[in-house]
Order: structure tokens, then C-alpha cells, then sequence
């Protein structure tokens, strides 16, 4: 992945806007839940349960984001959710069928085109405390991966990677990579899509790698307090 040296900067303190979303969401008074669903269900529960910490008084303060008006067709459904693609997607296409999109919520999320040998594009992710992920499209496959924290910084690294093949299953859909940034490694998670996948399975992926991205940094946290 290509990125100068500011967007490296930037991104690499992902860990510390995931950390400051968490802890913003405990002062208010929240906690996390986890909940097992049958696959077919999954984005019905996930719209309802956004429906119901959006409208609760206790909660913080979240913006309600209604739906973009879909594009006139003659079904009235997005022509972007569930297209087959006959060509390979490519940086520009994504970013533009995105805004063109109802997919994202409204306020979702920005993106941006980050140039170089190969574009990027950045996604910050409002909803997940402005959590930069980038997307890259190389041959067949499309790649979106968050920047956790330097390898410098982690007590203990033989077992903590170590740790980390063992958690694989706990985060689903992503992987655990260290790649360089500038002149040090950096932890990163990873998901991988086919280049000609659909706009909506594109932006399930972002979503799913924000999440996980939030769940490595307290897998992160739990190893902390066992290896103390």
C-alpha cells in the first residue's frame, strides 16, 4: 500500500481514536454486548439495534443519520446494492459509487483518494471515532486494512503474536499482518474482497473491519492485564 509519510502518521494512531471512542461511550453510561444471530439475519439486528441506541435518551449524543433518497428505478431499489460487475472495481469507481449510493448512512463516513504509484482510498469512519481505513484494488483483489499500533510498543511480541494466531477466530472475516510504515512495523488488520464483489458487500467489509479494528485493540488490552 502506498501512502505518504503524513497519511502513515495519521493512520497509525488508530489505536488511540479507537481507545478515546470506547472510553466516551463508558462515560455515558454504555456497555457492550455481544450477540449470536443466524447470518441471514445479521444486518436486521445491526439496523435495529443502531435504531435503538440512536433514540435513547440515554445514550450519548448520536446524530440520527437518515437514509440518502434511493436512485429512481424501476423497483425503487438501489442499482449499486446488489449489481453484478462485469469489470474489475477500481479506487476512483468505489469512491464514486459510493457517494453516489444510499448503502452508507448518512455521515458514515468521508472518503478520499489518497494518490500515489497505486491511489488509496481512505475511509474515515465517523461512527467508530473517525477510524481511518484504507482501501487499495490490486488485480483480482481488493484490500481494506486498518493500522493498529507499532510492534515497538507491545510488551512481550514472541507472545503476543503468538497470541494474536490464536485469536484469529475471534475476529472474523479480518486478519493480523505487521507491515512497515516509514522506518518502524506497525500491527494491521486486514480483509480481503474479490475485485469484481458488489458496492454492498464493500461496504459491509468496511464496517466489519472498523468493528474488529475495536476488538483487536481490547484483545490488545486483555493481553496487557494477563501479561501484568
Amino acid at each position: 500500500m502506498n501512502m505518504t509519510a503524513s497519511e502513515n502518521i495519521t493512520s497509525a494512531s488508530g489505536t488511540d481514536r479507537i481507545r478515546a471512542w470506547r472510553q466516551a461511550r463508558r462515560d455515558a453510561g454504555m456497555v457492550k454486548l455481544e450477540l449470536w444471530v443466524p447470518e441471514a439475519c445479521r444486518d436486521d439486528v445491526r439496523a435495529a439495534a443502531h435504531a435503538i441506541v440512536t433514540d435513547s435518551t440515554r445514550g450519548p449524543a448520536l446524530a440520527s443519520r437518515p437514509r440518502r433518497p434511493t436512485s429512481s428505478t424501476s423497483t425503487g431499489a438501489d442499482p449499486h446494492m446488489d449489481a453484478v460487475i462485469e469489470t474489475a472495481w477500481t479506487v476512483p469507481a468505489i469512491k464514486a459509487a459510493l457517494e453516489d449510493s444510499s448503502l452508507p448512512r448518512e455521515g458514515e463516513m468521508t472518503l478520499r483518494v489518497v494518490e500515489g504509484a497505486d491511489p488509496v482510498l481512505l475511509a474515515t469512519m465517523h461512527e467508530y471515532g473517525d477510524l481511518p481505513i484504507y482501501l487499495s484494488v490490486g488485480g483480482a483483489q481488493i484490500v481494506v486494512s486498518v493500522l493498529l499500533w507499532p510492534v515497538s510498543e507491545q510488551s512481550d511480541t514472541a507472545r503476543f503474536n503468538e497470541f494474536l494466531l490464536k485469536a484469529q477466530r475471534i475476529v472474523p472475516l479480518s486478519s493480523f499482518a505487521i507491515t512497515t510504515v516509514g522506518d518502524q512495523d506497525v500491527y494491521e488488520l486486514i480483509g480481503e474482497l474479490s475485485s469484481k464483489t458488489t458496492l454492498q458487500t464493500i461496504v459491509i467489509e468496511l464496517r466489519t473491519l472498523a468493528e474488529n479494528a475495536i476488538d483487536a485493540t481490547s484483545m490488545r488490552d486483555t493481553f496487557g492485564s494477563e501479561a501484568a
